[in-house]
């Protein structure tokens, strides 16, 4: 026997200690662990083949990795209760004496030992896969994420890192396109495409399209770019490529970050923002940000006691037949006045818009347009039908037509006097809501309009096959002296034209100029609204207007 007994349990004493905080079995610091043991044991180099159940074979140099295998060798064979093996080979080195039967008994006893450690610490990177890892996109998840930003905030280099929450834009066109299965290949695809751009961080899932990212800064054009759009190959025989885009939201991180909640409060932020705000689709937190967010709290928290002062009130815009200059009904326009002034809408209707408070406020403007209806019918004032705008958040709501007719009729106002506009935008939600909800307006005998019709995802399916009584046409229609004030004369005619076939009643709004009016009695459309005729007046000046008539 040529190992001595005591040096090699002292030995194997510190390589246990050791191998207590070693993190993974390839790991760069092996060779300082292995040494003191494989030197007594007069072991140059250790091979090692995994076998797992489920996995593929894994094989490597766990010590000595750059010392020749050849001479004499041990292999072992060890298998594990669910039957993954580990075979392992140890070389003797060259300049140690031949082993005996009693050194290969230690060296035997050496291996156990070995596979103990591998074993504890292949279950380690198990828990540690499944606790970080997305295993659809093969790539970290959002406590990866977080553990990372830790990590780069402990070694203090977040000043040069930025961060990014980005959505992908209507994956579900995908999914339905090429089937989920493609769809999950196609977003992979995408996401490792940028992982692979960015020179340190990552990419890393949230949840089904949603994913956050880290980068260096001298790379935040990279990833804007990318999910501006990118061309992924579909890899189905004669498909194009398709153009996956994304929402973004940025945050280019100052160096004050002390943790990963502070990187991701931001982002969280920007992502919102670049849906609601951004014509891009992409927003960058900054200071601007930030008071935005200050505003948006505000709002938020000043609204319920101003529906409660009724603040809100309904300001009336006409709308006139251009043949006789009359005015034949009215838009409903929410004005917050608050101390004596108003609030213009931009600055709290988007913010109201991303919850339900929207919701509140529609009907609340509702029940105060049959207020004012009903009034004018008590006093024996002309009355015109008035629309009032229902916010998409509604859809989705069950009860939707029952409380619309329920704040009508309470009110005692005629169906036949109300009209609810929906943004031709609401076909991106589900078309069988949409159609529940028209049919029941329509059988009740209120009228529905499509608003805004042009600027949106038009769908001809949507006006074709709804009982629809109106059709907004957008102000983008109309020529305004640009370059292709042509093609909107075109398309106008020809819109206006469809609408009136299907027997639709037909306004343009936003008309501003005598030539517009002009346009329009050209091509037989003969109700417009506008800020030629008049801004949105409150309900004393709609009074006294509605008696006069426009001169056109």
């Amino acid at each position: 026997m040529t190992v001595k007994p005591v040096d090699y349990i002292y030995a194997l004493n510190d390589f246990n200690a050791l191998m207590d905080n070693m993190p993974s079995v390839f790991h760069p610091d092996n060779d300082n662990v292995y040494k003191p043991i494989c030197d007594v044991l007069g072991v140059s180099r250790i091979d090692v083949q995994y076998i797992d159940v489920d996995a593929e074979p894994a094989h490597g140099v766990i010590y000595g990795k750059y010392a020749k295998a050849d001479g004499q060798s041990v292999s072992q064979l060890e298998t594990a209760k669910n039957g993954a093996t580990a075979e392992y080979t140890l070389y003797r080195s060259p300049s140690a004496p031949e082993w005996d039967e009693d050194d290969k008994g230690l060296i035997s006893g050496f291996i156990k030992t070995v596979f103990i450690h591998h074993g504890r610490l292949r279950i380690m990177s198990m828990v540690e896969r499944l606790t970080y890892f997305d295993p659809v996109m093969e790539i970290g998840n959002l406590k990866a994420f977080f553990r990372k930003i830790s990590e780069i905030i402990e070694n203090d280099h977040i000043a040069q890192y930025g961060a990014c929450y980005f959505n992908l834009k209507r994956f579900s066109v995908v999914n339905r396109s090429f089937g989920r299965d493609n769809g999950t290949k196609i977003m992979k695809r995408f996401v490792k495409s940028l992982a692979a751009k960015l020179k340190d961080g990552g990419v890393y899932r949230v949840g089904g399209d949603n994913f956050t990212a880290i980068f260096e800064k001298e790379d935040f054009e990279i990833i804007k770019n990318h999910l501006a759009g990118t061309k992924i190959n579909v890899e189905v025989q004669g498909t194009p490529d398709v153009n996956i885009m994304a929402n973004a939201g940025f945050y280019l991180c100052t160096g004050e970050e002390t943790n990963h909640d502070m990187v991701m409060d931001k982002i969280s932020t920007a992502i919102v923002m670049a849906k609601s705000v951004s014509k891009d689709n992409c927003f960058v937190y900054n200071e601007e940000a930030r008071q935005r967010i200050e505003h948006r709290k505000m709002i938020e928290s000043q609204f319920s006691k101003a529906i409660e002062n009724e603040e809100f009130a309904a300001f009336y815009q006409p709308k006139v037949d251009i043949a006789t200059g009359r005015i034949i009904g009215a838009e409903a326009l929410c004005r917050w006045i608050k101390d004596g002034k108003v609030v213009p809408p931009i600055s709290f209707i988007p913010i109201l818009e991303q919850s339900n408070a929207i919701c509140m406020l529609d009907f609340y403007m509702l029940d105060r347009v049959c207020r004012d209806i009903s009034g004018w019918i008590s006093e024996g004032r002309e009355v015109v039908k008035v629309s009032v705008n229902l916010s998409r958040m509604h859809l989705g709501d069950d009860k939707l037509l029952e409380k619309v007719i329920g704040i009508i009729d309470k009110r005692g106002v005629p169906h036949n006097l109300i009209e609810i506009e929906l943004t031709e935008t609401t076909t991106d939600v589900d078309f069988g809501e949409l159609r529940s909800i028209v049919n029941g307006l329509h059988q009740s005998g209120i009228s529905a309009s499509v608003d805004d019709f042009g600027i949106g995802y038009s769908s001809l399916t949507l006006i074709k096959e709804l009982p629809w009584d109106v059709l907004k046409i957008d102000k983008s229609f109309l020529p305004d002296g640009s370059a292709n004030d042509e093609q909107k004369s075109i398309m106008l005619r020809h819109v206006v034209s469809m609408a009136q076939g299907l027997g639709l009643e037909c306004i343009i709004e936003g008309v501003e100029t005598i030539d517009q009016v002009k346009l329009l009695k050209d091509i037989n459309c003969f109700l417009a609204q506008g800020f030629y005729f008049d801004k949105p007046l409150p309900k004393e000046q709609f009074e006294q207007r509605i008696a006069s008539q426009y001169s056109i």
